[in-house]
């Protein structure tokens, strides 16, 4: 059986995901001058789901994988289904970074992550109710899902507008030199200046 407590690596998951729900929020209310925290805080959840997206959905712990018995109760779906889930995670969370901080691409990330993590999730739903095997492997992404995908859509569906108004609402020069370059993107006066009003921020 895999153990059903928390290990160590889902400790410090969930509280990395509540930290960025939180620098998220205070990105929201107070500005750019969380850029710092939500760029670092955010990347490096990204890295973590990245890397250890396998133990955290079958809440284990890299040691484990030494001991023979372990192996027993590894399938392909808790191999498959953690590493995708990380990796789809991992990727969402970038997007959401560029969302906040309207990195060049970011209508496309935020599109393609969201796309991706819908799909991704109406599998694991499929599956779920097909063999009824993996229901807590199933839960233990479909919350995290939830969250992520929560803010992923309404980064997406909020106007460009209304998303510069609020996230840069005390920067109107910033506001102005984005919607002027996203208008003529081949401007490279467009493009110098938004490159200055960006380095604002830094």
């Amino acid at each position: 059986m895999m153990p059903r407590k928390d290990t160590l690596v889902n400790k410090f998951e969930k509280a990395g995901l509540a930290t960025v729900i939180v620098i998220w929020i205070l990105r929201a209310a107070f500005g750019p001058m969380f850029n710092f925290s939500l760029l670092l805080i955010t990347t490096l959840l990204a890295i973590y789901y990245l890397w250890f997206g396998f133990f955290i959905f079958n809440k284990m712990q890299p040691l484990d994988l030494l001991y023979q018995r372990n192996h027993q109760n590894i399938s392909r779906f808790h191999i498959s289904a953690g590493l995708l889930s990380g990796l789809i995670l991992s990727y969402s969370l970038i997007a959401i970074l560029f969302g906040f901080l309207f990195f060049p691409g970011m209508q496309t990330a935020l599109i393609t992550a969201l796309s991706i993590l819908l799909l991704f999730t109406a599998g694991i739903i499929a599956y779920d109710l097909v063999k009824k095997k993996h229901r807590k492997i199933c839960k233990r992404y479909y919350y995290r899902a939830a969250v992520i995908g929560f803010f992923l859509a309404i980064l997406l569906f909020t106007p460009i507008e209304t998303r510069l108004s609020v996230l840069f609402r005390q920067y109107p020069d910033f506001q102005e030199a984005y919607l002027e370059y996203r208008e003529n993107p081949d401007d490279e006066e467009a493009e110098e200046r938004l490159r200055e009003e960006r380095s604002r921020f830094r």
